[in-house]
């Protein structure tokens, strides 16, 4: 755009002043700045793991798939561990300010509720590691009591009341989005006036049709990432960097607009 960052800071935080229906929709941008690596970096998961070898169909078929999905709950047990950075906060903030719709997430980190934005508030568009489900009677189980058997050496946790297949709340490669999320997301990507992408490049689908359904509607865009994205160029401000600062400093100006 060649505008200078402190005038496009200035122009989103008057978007955010001026706008009705805010939503924030964030991606593993945001979460890297906690400290969680992004799953296809270099350095994350699926650099030390084959992401073909735990498709949803092979974790339903195959007991030794199972047992090696359940090795990586260390990287659960990691994210239970890990905090909110500047960006979830400032998010959280604006809520607290009355200038957020929702927040919807392709992260599965649960740390947006953990900064302050309410449960029903956050749509987590790839699920969560927080919970794990029985795929038979549909039970949940807190991740971190499914910890306690890993730890305690049980290999393939089963649910205690129907004896079924345990697996974590996420979205695996393979398994049908959540019907009721992807449904809300969509409609409140249709009915806000902003939206703000937040650390994503946009290259998932259907998570990325998101901001496509809002500008579709007539909403105004504003995408802050590093890094380019496929919607660049209907941008109304497009930021090129981190969320955490960048969004402090947004922050920063609704505060004093709305002063």
């Amino acid at each position: 755009m060649g505008k200078e960052l402190e005038e496009l800071i200035e122009e989103t935080a008057e978007l955010i002043v001026s706008s009705k229906k805010l939503v924030v929709f964030t991606g593993a941008g945001v979460s890297t700045e906690s400290g969680i690596p992004d799953f296809r970096s270099p350095g994350g998961i699926w650099s030390k793991f084959n992401p073909d070898d735990f498709t949803y169909q092979k974790f339903l078929k195959d007991p030794k798939v199972r047992k090696r999905q359940w090795q990586m709950f260390s990287m659960f047990r990691m994210i239970d561990l890990v905090q909110p950075n500047p960006a979830h906060y400032a998010i959280a903030e604006l809520d607290k300010l009355g200038k957020l719709d929702c927040v919807i997430t392709q992260n599965v980190d649960g740390l947006h509720q953990k900064a302050g934005v309410p449960e029903e508030k956050v749509i987590e568009l790839h699920g969560t590691t927080r919970w794990v489900k029985c795929l038979g009677c549909g039970k949940r189980y807190p991740m971190s009591e499914i910890a306690k058997r890993l730890e305690a050496g049980v290999e393939e946790p089963v649910c205690d009341d129907c004896g079924g297949i345990l697996k974590s709340a996420t979205i695996s490669f393979g398994e049908p989005m959540p019907v009721k999320e992807t449904s809300e997301a969509e409609r409140c990507s249709r009915e806000c006036d902003l939206m703000m992408v937040v650390g994503s490049s946009l290259v998932v689908y259907p998570a990325a049709y998101m901001p496509i359904y809002a500008m579709e509607s007539g909403a105004k865009l504003v995408i802050i990432n590093v890094g380019t994205t496929s919607m660049d160029r209907f941008a109304n401000v497009r930021i090129n960097e981190k969320a955490g600062e960048v969004m402090s400093k947004i922050l920063e100006r609704v505060k004093s607009r709305l002063a």
